[in-house]
């Protein structure tokens, strides 16, 4: 199987790199030794597919895509291609059932956005496909998106009339009414399946003008159908009007502004109010008057005269944004860049005009060639946008990481950077459809993440879309563990934009899968000083903890991390990698630099939570190594301080009793275990005095102090053959210490007990 697997590798990869140099035929060769090898990989099948889709072969490609789309068990690039095809080959309803599959395993992963894509393309293609026009309707319903809903439901309802199936038609338009109703549309379609006419749907191709004229259905039917046509068509215009004023940010702000400003003219006010003095000789009519016309002449392009009545206006006392935005916007239309750099500076602090106005302020600056200041204003205009994309507990980075954008594109000395990203940052969000390309780009960002938290910047930074398209390849081929393709496309990523630092992580995250831990530890440490020196430090964190990762001896790579983090305030991080720095020592026989470690840590720990309790690790770890190492004295002081701290540590407490012992105080040693003895009674853990006495006195059989407590208890609980055995075991040390006088003290006890052998104890005793 080893030897299929390189065999299989090396066609897979000779395969890619001849369709890179779109050699196909020769291509077609290696991805089928790659097959012959591993029959039921669905790579070489995917190349196959592409290699005859080039070749125009569509059967062909279609035949491979599916093998490929079946081995990797619905893989979801494989879907998309194998549905592309089956549309190129006009095989429409087979696509539209495909592009429904595809929409319900983005269902099922609660990807709403592309589900709803595939569904719209999958009634494109066949728009007889019930499955899909439900799944939209209830989404849409979901949505709020009544106007919508409605479509679908009468595209229900009118397949469910052409199988025949009336009462369920009947029911579909009954829902839809539910939503509007007074919708002229629905209360049609009732009418006419009601009737017994065909139900019809404007937006399908079956039903457009000429095909009603040749159809059998009655004259009035007709002349229903033409007026609803064309007030469906007057209203898509409407729709695609107010999509091109949707164009950027401050068209958006423009048109609300026209909206405010109209509604101010035509409140509703009594004449004494509109013929009011307002304190500068004008009254409330006359100047509503001048912000009529100040409108009228803006909407005709007379900018001059606009200019003149809106300051008139604003002189006047008027206290309008929406006033002040449109005038902002006329001066920048007359070139006069500083006084409309005036105006959107007084409307940004309208929170309805912010995006708008930061937006403004950024073309003002860029065209009087102030192109940092352009670049602040475009960055806070980004991440106001893409705060609405995240969720809260994101948040928080997020700024931080626009914040480092700024620093990094205003004071890296790299003009041309700037340029490029205000370039980028403008064609962005001037181009049509650039919300929901911001969700998109969200969407794509998320998946590329690995849990970090990236920003639409990534978008524009990378330079590319094919940057994030090749990153993304990479991730899913690594999701399936096709290590040597992810490479490519991350090696891809990294040659079309070579400081995009993401391409970097992911590189290394290969490495790291892979198994070359040191290299993958080595580039993440890379490109952690990377994000360090841009300013970026939350990234910088990030990096360098995947880099210990995978090499969890980079002590360099701590000791920067363990920087960073204090410099942060995020201390009991911190606290931890110095725990983990010192282990590292330890493990590398550098014991000292271990004990020097910890103590550098209890400087930090009053800083930590207190629930963590840093002082008591640290102080522990440092004791051990101290005993460890026979320095008595100094293990001695450790455990003494943290007995005062916890003196219900059992091993805290026996330690300490041990080192006492070893320092020769052994009335400390006994006062202490005294102490730990009553307080485990008193706690209802009495049980465990008789094991504890009884390991000491296996480790100290001479002790006299410990012995007498351990018999005692036996006595008490008439455990007569251990008592006599444990001082039995006594008086042999004693003996042999030359301690004749407590030796025969204790052979005396023994005896009291009445031993099985008392004639050997009174013999010995007599030879004492």
């Amino acid at each position: 199987m080893a030897d299929n697997r390189a065999l299989y590798e090396d066609a897979l990869n000779k395969g890619h790199s001849f369709s890179w140099d779109q050699r196909w035929e020769e291509a077609i060769a290696e991805f089928e030794k790659a097959i012959k090898e591993i029959p039921n990989a669905p790579a070489p099948y995917a190349g196959l597919g592409m290699a005859y889709f080039e070749l125009n072969k569509l059967d062909k490609a279609l035949h491979n895509y599916k093998l490929a789309a079946r081995y990797s068990r619905g893989d979801l690039i494989y879907l998309r291609q194998v549905a592309d095809v089956q549309e190129r080959l006009g095989r429409l309803s087979e696509a539209g059932q495909t592009y429904l599959a595809i929409g319900e395993i983005h269902l099922r992963k609660n990807q709403i956005e592309d589900a709803l894509d595939n569904w719209q393309r999958a009634v494109r293609v066949e728009p007889g496909l019930l499955g899909a026009h439900q799944r939209l309707a209830s989404v849409y319903q979901k949505r709020g998106a009544t106007r919508n809903a409605i479509r679908e439901y009468l595209a229900i309802a009118r397949i469910l009339q052409g199988q025949g199936d009336i009462d369920k038609a009947l029911k579909t338009c009954q829902v839809a009414l539910k939503l509007d109703p007074r919708n002229p549309d629905i209360l049609t379609a009732i009418e006419l399946i009601q009737r017994g006419d065909e139900a019809f749907d404007d937006d399908d191709e079956e039903f457009t003008t000429e095909t009603r004229k040749e159809s059998s259905l009655s004259e009035t039917v007709k002349q229903i159908a033409d007026v609803l046509e064309e007030q469906t068509a007057e209203w898509r215009a409407a729709q695609a009007n107010e999509e091109d004023e949707n164009s950027n940010p401050v068209e958006d702000a423009r048109r609300l502004a026209l909206e405010q400003l109209a509604e101010e003219i035509f409140d509703d006010a009594d004449d004494d109010s509109a013929f009011e003095d307002l304190g500068n000789g004008m009254t409330k009519l006359e100047r509503d008057a001048l912000v009529s016309q100040a409108l009228s002449f803006q909407k005709t392009g007379k900018t001059a005269e606009a200019i003149s009545c809106y300051e008139s206006a604003v002189q006047s006392g008027l206290e309008s944004t929406a006033a002040r935005f449109n005038l902002g916007l006329l001066y920048q239309d007359s070139l006069r860049f500083d006084d409309a750099i005036k105006q959107f500076t007084i409307t940004l602090q309208d929170e309805n005009y912010r995006l708008g106005s930061h937006f403004a302020l950024g073309e003002s600056y860029r065209a009087k060639g102030q192109m940092n200041k352009a670049v602040e204003h475009f960055i806070t205009v980004l991440k106001i946008v893409d705060l609405g994309t995240v969720d809260h507990s994101q948040a928080d980075r997020l700024i931080e990481l626009y914040e480092n954008l700024s620093e990094t594109l205003l004071s890296a000395g790299e003009p041309e950077r700037a340029t490029g990203f205000a370039n980028a940052l403008v064609d962005f969000l001037t181009s049509k459809g650039w919300e929901d390309k911001v969700k998109e780009a969200r969407t794509r960002l998320d998946a590329l993440s690995g849990g970090q938290t990236m920003i639409l910047a990534d978008v524009l930074e990378a330079g590319s879309q094919k940057v994030l398209e090749a990153l993304y390849l990479s991730n899913e081929y690594m999701r399936r563990e096709l290590y040597n393709s992810a490479a490519e496309e991350a090696y891809l990523a990294i040659k079309l934009s070579p400081h995009y630092l993401p391409a970097h992580i992911q590189l290394a995250e290969l490495l790291a899968l892979q198994g070359l831990r040191e290299n993958a530890s080595q580039k993440f440490s890379i490109v952690g000083d990377l994000y360090r020196a841009r300013g970026d430090m939350g990234g910088a964190i990030t990096v360098y903890e995947k880099s210990l990762q995978a090499n969890t001896l980079d002590l360099g790579t701590r000791s920067r991390l363990i920087a960073l983090l204090k410099q942060h305030g995020e201390i009991d991080r911190a606290l931890e990698h110095y725990a983990a720095m010192g282990d590292a020592y330890y493990q590398l026989a550098q014991v000292d630099k271990a004990r020097d470690t910890y103590a550098e840590a209890l400087k930090l720990a009053p800083r930590g939570s207190a629930n963590k309790n840093w002082k008591a690790r640290f102080l522990r770890l440092t004791g051990d190594i101290y005993v460890q190492r026979f320095e008595w004295k100094r293990a001695l002081a450790i455990f003494t301080e943290l007995y005062r701290e916890d003196p219900q540590d059992e091993r805290i407490t026996m330690t300490l009793i041990d080192l006492f012992y070893k320092m020769n105080q052994a009335g400390d040693a006994l006062k202490v275990l005294d102490q730990y003895l009553v307080q485990l009674a008193r706690s209802g853990r009495g049980n465990k005095v008789i094991g504890i006495l009884e390991d000491m006195v296996a480790q100290r059989p001479g002790d006299s102090g410990i012995v007498h407590r351990l018999a005692r208890l036996f006595i008490q609980q008439k455990r007569i053959g251990d008592t006599i055995r444990i001082l039995d075991g006594l008086a042999d040390a004693q003996v042999e210490q030359g301690q004749t006088a407590q030796a025969k003290t204790t052979i005396s006890q023994i005896l009291k007990l009445n031993p099985p052998n008392a004639a050997k104890y009174k013999q010995l005793l007599s030879q004492l």
